[in-house]
């Protein structure tokens, strides 16, 4: 790795680091939401709990008035202050104009100056929760008033020391949890980070291994034991159909660069040859005629290279085509205008026969391209006096329709253990005398493929070939043996 991606952070360690930091902070938020969440439920709980001892208190208080009157009520907190009770609280009787009757804490809290306090509270709203003080006393009293009628008033207070002591205690042990999560959240991030980045790392790897050899042909392991693939699984998976896309298109194109050097060598020779019989020549004749065969030279070269990069496109799936629809019919009995001279030389008839579909969705120079090598290809090896079909047919059983274009000659079978290799790239048989480059077939393939089609040959029983192409086409909205027209 280069300075440079070690100054932008960009190698694995870093990733890793953010990843396991991001992770740790995530559990430090999630235990911060925990615990606040949970301190503030106890907290209401236990102030809750709080509450309802101090109204029951009250109601009882209020209930032993009715029925005893103020002295009968004063005589049972006198009792009731010599008990000790579990949770200390305090009482005050009052009148209304706020003067103590009676009061009664506990000795502790002395500091708190129960009586001036409440003395100087404005008692006037009895739903108030009162709160007193003190300043050596780490906790607080609050109180609540009950009316107990016109005339009198009962104050019952209680310490938030008990309710402070659980809150304190339950700070103190979720800390020394929190610590223990974190440090396994510190480790469990690590250990994530570590799974998550380590197909980057092979990844990293990879790229670094091809940098330095230049082997495309290194994959990433994938892996085979998850039942799931997640994102870095797909990643990989991308990654190595990029690796086996670009060394399929560098071993093409290393092909192509031999079929070109190999192919231009003849046709450069004579060129050359040409060119310097006109040099030396001071006969006119000879220079024109060895002008014309550098001329016809020079058109053999510009054939083979665009044969040669048409087949690289198509087969590489980056050749152009503009599609548009056709009626094959039309441009098939076009194309054997043209072969027909050619074929009426050696007395050759040329059939077209079959069922054709109204519209083919292709690129026309393309697809006459394809049907033009593949006629030019029966008029070579056919025998004098011999008949060519041109063979349509549509398969509508498929999912999707498939049209049919077969080239039949009656010329020599092609042995079997050749029939798979025709369609290769300057493939010629062994003592093939009939003149050509060997790319016409691997033209048609590559332009047929392109389509989204299909070429086969076989050789018949009766005698002589049949290439076929099969081009997909579109399902039509009207049943078979219903005519467009008449449905409109």
């Amino acid at each position: 790795m280069s300075s440079k991606l070690k100054n932008k952070g960009l190698l694995p360690g870093n990733l890793y680091i953010r990843l396991a930091t991001i992770f740790f902070l995530v559990m430090i938020l999630s235990s911060g939401i925990l615990f606040g969440g949970t301190f503030i439920t106890l907290y209401r709980s236990l102030r809750g709990e709080d509450e309802g001892y101090i109204q029951r208190r009250l109601l009882s208080y209020w209930a032993h008035y009715q029925t005893s009157g103020l002295d009968g009520l004063v005589e049972s907190l006198e009792a009731e202050s010599l008990i000790l009770d579990e949770r200390p609280y305090f009482v005050r009787v009052a009148t209304a104009a706020n003067n103590t009757i009676f009061l009664s804490y506990p000795e502790h809290w002395g500091s708190f100056s129960i009586q001036k306090v409440l003395e100087e509270q404005d008692i006037s709203d009895f739903d108030t929760l009162l709160m007193i003080q003190s300043e050596r006393m780490d906790f607080t009293l609050e109180v609540n008033t009950i009316q107990l009628d016109q005339e009198y008033l009962v104050q019952v207070g209680m310490s938030t020391e008990r309710r402070e002591a659980f809150l304190g205690l339950y700070r103190r042990n979720f800390l020394l949890l929190l610590l223990l999560v974190l440090l396994f959240g510190l480790a469990a991030g690590l250990f994530l980070a570590s799974r998550a980045i380590a197909p980057l790392k092979r990844l990293s790897a990879a790229l670094g291994s091809i940098i330095r050899t230049g082997d495309l042909s290194a994959r990433l392991p994938l892996r085979r034991d998850v039942p799931r693939p997640d994102e870095m699984d797909e990643l990989v998976d991308l990654f190595n159909r990029l690796l086996e896309r670009i060394q399929g298109l560098i071993s093409r194109m290393k092909e192509t660069l031999d079929t070109v050097a190999h192919d231009l060598r003849t046709p450069l020779t004579r060129l050359r040859s040409s060119a310097e019989l006109a040099l030396q020549s001071t006969d006119l004749n000879r220079k024109d005629d060895a002008l014309s065969d550098a001329l016809e030279e020079s058109e053999r070269i510009l054939t083979l290279l665009t044969a040669v990069m048409d087949i690289s496109e198509a087969e590489s799936g980056i050749l152009k085509l503009n599609r548009r629809k056709i009626d094959p019919r039309e441009s098939l009995e076009k194309l054997m205008e043209i072969y027909q001279f050619v074929a009426s030389e050696r007395e050759i008839t040329l059939q077209l026969e079959g069922e054709f579909p109204e519209a083919l969705s292709v690129d026309p120079a393309r697809f006459n391209q394809a049907a033009g090598n593949l006629l030019d290809n029966a008029v070579k090896y056919s025998p004098p006096g011999s008949e060519i079909t041109l063979h349509g047919s549509l398969d509508r059983k498929q999912e999707r329709h498939i049209f049919h274009l077969s080239v039949k000659n009656q010329g020599p079978p092609i042995p079997e253990e050749e029939l798979s290799r025709i369609w290769e790239r300057l493939y010629r048989a062994p003592g093939n005398t009939v003149p050509g480059m060997g790319l016409g077939l691997s033209l048609v393939k590559a332009v047929v493929e392109s389509h989204g089609g299909e070429v086969s040959a076989e050789n018949i029983p009766e005698g002589g070939v049949r290439f076929s192409m099969a081009f997909p086409l579109q399902k039509s909205p009207f049943p078979a043996g219903i005519d467009r027209k008449g449905a409109e």
